[in-house]
């Protein structure tokens, strides 16, 4: 039975590892690298421990009874500090309380029972770096407020550096310091912070910390634009150059404002002249460029917001995007009219109403406008020429093509399609005569001739 089990044993063991082995090769590299970062990473945050001395700190040492001995001593380049009586001590990485300890027990050897006081003076700026998703990355050095006792918090540091770009993913913020064990990773999430106010997670720095802000690989616009309303979150150093392409009225390079509020996606399409008639304004693209040299490529829907109200997917824009505006392939009536009466289509479109209304030619009207408007703002239909009940409406096409088509007029309905369409740009309505003064036209067209020949007679006494 004994040997049974045993050959059952070795039997199972290379089962075990093909099967472990295996298991690891099915996980894609991804996954991989995340469980080893896992391992090296930590969720908990690090607890605040005893300060530790270094070069550049001054301390304070008193000696009860000798008044020749310590003063203000600097902690020398080397982390060490030179006392009169007894001499040279490297108290780096030492905290107060264990340089108190130190020098009584060196003090002791000339004095019985010595009373020393040791106290921090001057604390030594912090030597800390800064990477990833912030507007100027690198090192930076940061003084402690001693009157307060405190180091600086991360908070500070992300000001320091001139705050967060759109792309930074505040969830997954990487504390990386130096400990004992080596380089320990904690995680901090400044969305508790932001939503909760979760101070906790705003730690204090050390000496040699490193701060990294990670990307977000899918941007939330509702997050950013809470996240630009942050003390700690998304800043502009200088207003963002972007490029906007596809179909606006003006595409090129624009310089997008930031004095009263972030520079967002509808601001843009306003500086480029807006929208045009056939913009797909629910499949807009921004490509951005982070700080890590990766693209990413945030659709956006513009449509939805004009139709919910959900001004989170106005989206924050960055320094360096790219905004596409790609051609719809057709447009619903409704959809056009709620596109023309958003704030980033044109401000205005020109039409040219020409034929049998008192006043033809061209006008500048607002984007919503609709075809009965445009007749009443030419002052109407010449009542003694005009066919008021069909005119023509001629669109120029984005291809450079034109349509023609009759519209049967009804003045008093509202807008729809068949009878009272909504004008786009460039639009030509063309208002014919009724058949009475077409007759008297072609007639008169006849006759001028022989009014010419025979200017002293009366033209219709040919005809008796």
């Amino acid at each position: 039975m004994k040997t049974k089990t045993i050959l059952t044993l070795i039997l199972n063991i290379p089962i075990v590892l093909f099967l472990s082995n295996q298991t690891l090769a099915q996980i894609p590299n991804s996954q991989q690298s995340e469980s080893l970062y896992s391992a090296n990473s930590s969720n908990i945050l690090p607890t605040t421990k005893a300060y530790t001395l270094g070069s550049g700190d001054i301390i304070n040492v008193s000696v009860y009874g000798l008044s020749d001995q310590g003063g203000e001593v600097k902690v020398l380049n080397d982390g060490t500090i030179s006392l009169p009586l007894i001499g040279t001590f490297s108290i780096v990485n030492k905290t107060v309380q264990q340089v108190h300890q130190l020098l009584t027990t060196e003090y002791a050897k000339y004095i019985k029972r010595p009373v020393i006081t040791v106290t921090l003076s001057a604390q030594r700026p912090l030597r800390l770096a800064i990477a990833g998703e912030v507007n100027t990355p690198g090192k930076y050095t940061l003084n402690p407020d001693l009157g307060e006792r405190k180091n600086p918090k991360v908070t500070d540091l992300l000001e320091k550096a001139g705050g967060l770009t759109v792309s930074a993913n505040v969830r997954e913020i990487q504390l990386r310091r130096q400990e004992t064990e080596g380089e320990k990773i904690y995680t901090l999430d400044f969305w508790q912070l932001l939503q909760k106010g979760d101070l906790k997670q705003d730690v204090d720095l050390q000496d040699g910390d490193v701060i990294v802000i990670p990307k977000q690989e899918k941007i939330n616009p509702r997050e950013s634009r809470q996240l630009a309303d942050a003390n700690f979150g998304i800043k502009y150093s200088q207003p963002p150059n972007v490029t906007i392409v596809g179909e606006v009225n003006r595409p090129g390079a624009y310089t997008i404002p930031i004095d009263n509020a972030p520079p967002r996606l509808t601001i843009a399409l306003q500086q480029s002249g807006g929208i045009r008639d056939m913009a797909n304004i629910q499949d807009i693209t921004v490509n951005r460029i982070t700080r890590d040299g990766q693209e990413l490529n945030i659709k956006v829907n513009l449509l939805a917001m004009l139709e919910t109200g959900d001004i989170g997917k106005d989206i924050v824009l960055q320094d360096g995007d790219t905004i596409i505006v790609p051609k719809a392939e057709e447009l619903s009536a409704t959809e056009a009219q709620t596109i023309a009466s958003a704030n980033f289509s044109p401000k205005e479109i020109t039409v040219n109403v020409v034929g049998s209304v008192k006043n033809p030619g061209v006008l500048k009207i607002t984007p919503n406008t609709s075809l009965n408007t445009a007749i009443l703002a030419s002052g109407g239909f010449d009542e003694r020429r005009a066919n008021d009940r069909v005119v023509q409406l001629v669109r120029i096409n984005s291809n450079g093509t034109a349509t023609k088509r009759d519209v049967s007029v009804n003045l008093s309905a509202g807008v729809n399609e068949e009878s009272n369409p909504i004008l786009k740009n460039n639009d030509v309505i063309m208002v014919g005569r009724n058949g009475m003064t077409e007759f008297s036209d072609t007639m008169g067209t006849i006759l001028a001739p022989l009014g010419r020949t025979f200017p002293f007679l009366n033209i219709f006494s040919i005809f008796q």
